[in-house]
């Protein structure tokens, strides 16, 4: 878990910098002060459900599996209803905010889904420690 931390932080911090060069550089009219705390949120959420997620795997390895579905399906469902609420308070931004919200999904679900499976792999009938 913790080089879980560390990775996300990196990618997190690299992030930040990416947007804060692009959207102070290049892109100064299309910036919302929204941006560093979805990234937060993005970040919050990912270390959130990684732990459970492990959590689960170290019980039974078994129910992992429909837990695993479960989390992904409700973590989806709480992303479009955070995207479809700003989207309606703030229609002016919209394109902007779904850009950014996709990438950042993107980026952080890929990073999430590859950690999880190195972390798990292998340990499905041996009962090692995660």
């Amino acid at each position: 878990m913790k080089r879980f931390i560390i990775k996300i932080a990196i990618i997190s911090a690299s992030l930040f910098l990416i947007g804060w060069l692009l959207f102070s550089q290049f892109f100064r009219q299309y910036y919302i002060p929204v941006l560093p705390f979805l990234l937060l949120f993005f970040i919050v959420v990912s270390i959130s459900v990684h732990a459970f997620q492990l959590q689960q795997a170290k019980k039974d390895f078994a129910k992992f599996t429909r837990n695993n579905m479960l989390i992904t399906f409700f973590k989806l469902i709480s992303y479009v209803t955070i995207a479809v609420a700003y989207l309606i308070f703030d229609p002016k931004n919209a394109m902007v905010f779904v850009i950014c919200f996709m990438l950042l999904y993107l980026i952080f679900t890929v990073f999430e889904v590859t950690s999880l499976i190195k972390e798990t792999s292998g340990n499905k009938n041996k009962g090692q420690n995660l």
